[in-house]
């Protein structure tokens, strides 16, 4: 209900481009943040709006959201080794998230977050939650996500692109 509210708002503000990349700049840190669905429908909406700012717009919406759960994911991590002392299933699977996070660091991110439809929120929290201070730092973290959401973008415009939609509208021939 509310996702289809917010795609008929998206729909509504199409036609000005400043005003649409500022709305999709907000529905992209939410879906970073907090809101478990992909991103790329913004994409295909408002072809007035060039593809290459959508792009930047969906880059910067999911560094800003990604610098937020970073922070949260460092002060995770003080309760989070309060818990794992007490059980032993829970340290278990701490353990091996933080060697998964140690041993694909930027590169793990980049991949996983490069996917189309793939829902960014999960695995954006498990590499800022278990991330042992001092293996990723916060602009490298960011910077991951934002060449991870351009990316991503430039994936999904080439697959369009591949079976003939049409995501800007045609330059007027004189």
């Amino acid at each position: 209900m509310v996702l289809s509210g917010l795609m008929d708002f998206l729909i509504n503000i199409s036609h000005d481009p400043i005003l649409y990349s500022i709305v999709f700049f907000i529905y992209t840190l939410a879906a970073t943040i907090i809101l478990p669905i992909p991103v790329e429908a913004g994409l295909f909406l408002s072809p007035t709006t060039p593809l290459a700012l959508k792009a930047l717009v969906l880059g910067l919406g999911k560094a800003a959201g990604a610098s937020l759960v970073f922070k949260l994911g460092d002060k995770l991590e003080s309760p989070l080794d309060r818990i794992t002392s007490k059980w032993r299933i829970v340290r278990g699977f701490t353990n091996l998230m933080q060697r998964f996070v140690a041993k694909t660091r930027y590169f793990g991110l980049y991949l996983i977050l490069s996917i189309p439809l793939m829902v960014d929120t999960v695995p954006i929290y498990i590499f800022a939650v278990f991330n042992q201070k001092g293996v990723m730092n916060l602009q490298h973290f960011a910077l991951t996500n934002f060449l991870a959401g351009i990316t991503r973008a430039a994936i999904v415009y080439w697959a369009a692109y591949q079976f003939g939609i049409q995501l800007t509208e045609p330059i007027p021939t004189p």
